[in-house]
């Protein structure tokens, strides 16, 4: 049944009117020909090497999806200029990490006989409760999960004990405040915080591979060639950074990325003793959730957002996902992989992570149960706002939906 648009959550996303001001003013300067803020190779690595004052990059491959990235967002996702500025500052980010990763890398060789035993890795279609799941398995002391400020910025290692709170704390609660601003209705389909568990995929955004890239802008020529990457290096740099993020910081990690479902064959054989969590809830639901989220996180980037066309994206992405996932699942049995119910998870949440703990082998004890309620109670799922969308608000009809899913 459609609602009313007013109902919609994508309707209370207004930006700020500075916003719109300086995006008509970047339109005049490129009609004048004056490109702020420019998204070319040669640039980003120049600034990068200058932030971090290095040079050595390690491995370059990771440059095929630089390159590939930087076309598709400068002649498919119509960037305004927010959008620009944005992504230029963020790119120039994960360069400045990907130098520093390799430096402490090269300094410590060490880091790399970090062991990663029986990771917990939660995965499904996106919107199925993966980011619900982990923050209630992270309740549990064993677990060591990735902060988003530490994903925003991993080097130096952090430290599990360290005397005084790290600094990079506070520059990824400005990152959440710019969000919050630029998009107010972002909290409401997904809660950021600095220190909130967060998912893997941000990592693999130092190798230039993860679909993360496709929320924020249209980029289809991006996307068509990331699915043609095995992506098990990508794995491998990856399972280097966890390495490096656990020197100092050592336990069972938790882990989660919906994207997992597309490269399964990578994911177990860069983790082959990984348990693995995948999520299940209706297409339907699922569809016109993501669609939400997206257009939210776009409207960052362009002022020029289709509603229909992202649904029509959105279909065909998570149906060339779901279908991936289905058919590894069906050709490698030895796989240990625990469903999970979406519906099951969010009415009985207890019962559900005792299944998970039982179906690993894996104890879950009073105490922890105990603060897992607490969780529950202190963090109801409209705490930040009722998330409201339809698929017919992103020219969706369940019987396509249902087509694509069997």
């Amino acid at each position: 049944m459609a609602q009313h648009a007013s109902q919609f959550t994508v309707n209370d996303n207004q930006r700020p009117r500075w916003m719109h001001w300086l995006n008509w003013g970047g339109r005049r300067l490129q009609k004048l020909g004056i490109q702020v803020a420019p998204l070319n190779e040669a640039s980003l690595l120049a600034a990068a090497q200058k932030q971090s004052q290095l040079n050595d990059w390690g491995d370059e491959s990771f440059r095929i999806g630089l390159q590939t990235l930087l076309t598709a967002l400068n002649e498919e996702a119509d960037l305004s200029l927010v959008g620009r500025l944005f992504l230029r500052s963020d790119l120039v980010r994960l360069l400045t990490n990907r130098l520093k990763i390799q430096e402490t890398l090269k300094r410590h060789p060490e880091i790399l006989d970090t062991p990663i035993h029986r990771p917990l890795i939660i995965m499904g279609l996106p919107r199925t409760g993966t980011t619900f799941l982990q923050r209630l398995l992270a309740q549990d002391p064993q677990f060591r999960w990735l902060r988003l400020w530490e994903l925003l910025d991993p080097c130096p290692p952090p430290e599990q004990d360290a005397p005084k709170p790290d600094p990079r704390i506070q520059s990824a609660q400005k990152i959440t405040q710019q969000y919050e601003t630029l998009a107010p209705a972002f909290n409401t389909t997904h809660f950021i915080g600095a220190q909130q568990p967060e998912e893997g995929n941000i990592l693999f955004e130092h190798a230039f591979a993860t679909p993360l890239f496709e929320l924020r802008a249209h980029v289809p020529s991006y996307r068509a060639w990331l699915r043609t990457q095995e992506m098990v290096s990508e794995y491998q740099y990856y399972r280097q950074q966890l390495q490096l993020l656990s020197w100092h910081w050592p336990g069972r990690w938790l882990l989660k990325a919906p994207s997992h479902i597309w490269w399964l064959d990578a994911l177990t054989q860069v983790f082959p003793d990984a348990c693995i969590i995948q999520t299940h809830r209706d297409p339907c639901t699922v569809l016109p959730s993501i669609c939400s989220l997206a257009t939210i996180a776009r409207s960052i980037y362009t002022d020029q957002v289709d509603l229909h066309g992202i649904g029509q994206y959105w279909l065909e992405h998570l149906t060339a996902g779901y279908k991936r996932g289905r058919l590894f699942r069906k050709e490698v049995s030895t796989a240990s992989i625990c469903d999970v119910q979406y519906s099951e998870l969010t009415q009985s949440p207890i019962e559900t992570v005792q299944a998970i703990y039982k179906f690993f082998g894996d104890q879950l004890d009073q105490v922890t149960e105990q603060r897992m309620k607490q969780w529950l109670k202190a963090n109801p799922q409209s705490k930040h706002g009722i998330h409201r969308y339809s698929l017919e608000q992103f020219g969706l009809t369940e019987t396509e939906v249902k087509q694509q899913f069997p």
